[in-house]
Parts: C-alpha cells; sequence; structure tokens
C-alpha cells in the first residue's frame, strides 16, 4: 500500500466536495503489561494525532468522530472513549471541543451480544456442538457490527465533510465509493505491531505444542524449559487508501 510519505501532502482542492474519512487502526494494552509496550502505545497515539491534525490542515476539519463500541454520543460517549481508550481520549475531547461531533457509531444490542459470545468462546467449552453455536453467534454479530458501522457513517458523513473513524484493522467494514479514506499509519504503528507480535508469539507456539502433546499449556512451556539444580540458592535465578507517514 502507498503512503503518503511518497505523496505529495494532499491538497484540499484535490478533494473539494467529496466526503473524507481518516481511518486510524485501534489499539489497546490490558493493564499490567511491560513498560516498554506501554510507551510504545503511548508514541503511537501521539503521533496519530500529529498526523490526523497535518491531514485537517490540508483536507478540513473534522467533523464527525466515529469510535468502536461507542453505542452512546456527546457526554455519554466520551465517557466510553476515555474507558476503552485512554490514550486517545484527550485528543477525541479536544476535536469535539472544537469543530467535531463524537457519533454513537454501534448499536449496544450488537455490541453486548458480540462481547456476550466472546465471553463464552474465552471460558473454555466442553462441546463441540456448543463451541460451534458460539463461534457462530461471534462471527454473525461481528460482522453485523461492520455492517452497522458503515452504514452509520455513509448516514452521518455529509457532503464536503471530513471524519474519523478508530477501528481495528482487522475490520470488514464496505466504505462507500464516494468516500474517500486515508489511512492513518505513522511510524511508530509498526514498533507496536512489532512489540505486539513478540509478545503473542511464545503464547501461540505453547499452545501449538499443548495441542500437540495433549498437556495444558503452563505444562508444555515448563516441558520445553531446563530444570533448575535442586542445590540452587534462593537468589539463584493512504487514499485507500493513502497512509499517512
Amino acid at each position: 500500500m502507498t503512503t503518503l510519505s511518497q505523496f505529495p501532502r494532499p491538497e484540499a482542492g484535490q478533494y473539494a466536495g467529496r466526503r473524507k474519512l481518516f481511518l486510524v487502526p485501534l489499539f489497546a494494552l490490558p493493564p499490567g503489561v511491560p513498560e516498554d509496550g506501554t510507551k510504545l502505545l503511548e508514541r503511537y497515539w501521539s503521533e496519530v494525532r500529529d498526523h490526523v491534525t497535518n491531514l485537517e490542515r490540508s483536507l478540513g476539519a473534522v467533523s464527525h468522530v466515529f469510535h468502536e463500541t461507542v453505542f452512546s454520543e456527546g457526554d455519554e460517549g466520551l465517557k466510553m472513549v476515555e474507558a476503552l481508550n485512554p490514550g486517545v481520549s484527550a485528543f477525541v475531547q479536544a476535536m469535539c471541543r472544537s469543530t467535531a461531533s463524537l457519533e454513537a457509531t454501534e448499536d449496544r444490542d450488537l455490541v453486548e451480544e458480540n462481547s456476550d459470545w466472546q465471553r463464552c468462546i474465552s471460558i473454555g467449552l466442553m462441546s463441540q456442538k456448543v463451541i460451534s453455536a458460539a463461534l457462530d453467534g461471534y462471527r454473525e454479530t461481528t460482522q453485523k457490527r461492520f455492517e452497522h458501522m458503515g452504514s452509520r457513517i455513509e448516514e452521518t458523513l455529509g457532503e464536503g465533510e471530513v471524519g474519523v473513524l478508530f477501528v481495528r484493522e482487522d475490520h470488514s467494514i464496505q466504505f462507500p465509493s464516494d468516500i474517500q479514506v486515508f489511512y492513518v499509519a505513522p511510524p511508530g504503528l509498526d514498533a507496536l505491531k512489532r512489540w505486539m507480535d513478540a509478545q503473542v508469539r511464545p503464547a501461540a507456539q505453547a499452545g501449538e505444542r499443548a495441542q500437540e502433546t495433549g498437556q495444558p499449556e503452563d505444562q508444555a512451556t515448563a516441558a520445553d524449559s531446563p530444570a533448575e539444580p535442586e542445590d540452587a540458592d534462593e537468589d539463584g535465578a493512504t487514499p485507500a487508501a493513502e497512509q499517512s507517514q
């Protein structure tokens, strides 16, 4: 995918009258992650703010903010953003104090049903029939969520207006052909994804070994680790998309 660094800066006249959407990949880390991961996430959101601000200078101020999982608008929606995505909350609030409105991007019933299916899958089900039903329910509600988000953007973003969408990278939203999508991908995105991949890979490998050996993951992992000596002491051991960069 071609990046904006390989293009001249987009000029407002080039997209005059067209609807424009800045697409920002959504990332969040659970509490208690290593400090280096937290710093990479903070760097990423700082660069996102800078890049969106630069795009606004060229293409116009953001009028509508769309955020995955947010099903309320206004102050209630801002509280949801703060809970879901603290790293970008201040930036969203600043846009809403200026020219933008936070939109109710999702349908609450779909979000809650999708979340319940996800919980069912995560607890470790015994019955293959129930597992299949839970997976089907999760996939179906996920797709319906993406379809609803696409419809909300289509209904809300007016002619010549600019919106910003915060959504996971693996989304399947289909955007109308008359909306020009700009993919915001600052340098910190690649660094963050590499770090996350390095964190996930050992767990995935442990899961594969557990499947091969029939052992629980912690036992499979321990089997690959050398035992400590018994006498060891206690201290021994882009247009769409165009990428912004």
